[in-house]
């Protein structure tokens, strides 16, 4: 969750977007989930002992801003990744599981914030054209994916990547949590990727 700061006096709080609960009541309607907060390793126990099986890192707030947050959910990833449990990454969920696997990340250019920072854009995936929100200034830099990770979408102006999928991981750089109309094509999307890990 992002870490945020009471209104009028200093306190740290894990907050998530109210869009999230709609999102994942739309997406898993007879599902159990809560959210994690940002506890450090702790938060692996916390999932064990609620027998997590799946993880979505949200987005919200660059890697590095907040160390607690940062290592809570790379944390997380170990755990689920070490027991091949399946993560979907949104956003800043996905730039984190590029930099887990040691991909670096890049601050866009005036163009590239341009097409990315709050506005929808067109991308290309799987030899298809739909249209995604955007919301971000930082970037992938391809030429540090890591091999276990497949380019599964790609922006079609700039040619960045929007989406990469691995071994029980899709990372999208879009927030299908914020559209007022929820994709079907991305809830389709996420259901197909997660059949094969049922």
């Amino acid at each position: 969750m992002r870490v945020t700061n009471a209104q009028n006096y200093h306190e740290l709080r894990d907050t998530i977007a109210q869009d999230w609960p709609k999102y994942i009541n739309y997406l898993f309607p007879e599902a159990n989930y809560f959210f994690i907060p940002n506890i450090g390793e702790d938060a692996v126990n916390y999932c064990k002992k609620n027998n997590i099986n799946l993880l979505i890192l949200s987005g919200g707030d660059d890697i590095g801003l907040f160390k607690k947050r940062d290592n809570t959910e790379l944390a997380l990833l170990e755990f689920m990744i070490s027991n091949k449990l399946p993560v979907i990454g949104i956003c800043r969920g996905m730039q984190l599981i590029h930099h887990y696997f040691g991909g670096d990340i890049m601050k866009g250019n005036d163009s590239f914030v341009k097409e990315h920072r709050a506005t929808k854009h067109k991308i290309r995936i799987k030899n298809k054209i739909i249209t995604v929100n955007s919301y971000h200034n930082l970037k992938i830099d391809e030429l540090t994916l890591n091999v276990d990770l497949s380019i599964l979408a790609r922006n079609i102006s700039d040619d960045s990547i929007e989406s990469f999928i691995g071994s029980k991981i899709l990372g999208l750089m879009w927030h299908p949590e914020r559209d007022a109309h929820f994709s079907i094509y991305t809830k389709k999307l996420i259901i197909k990727f997660l059949e094969g890990y049922e």
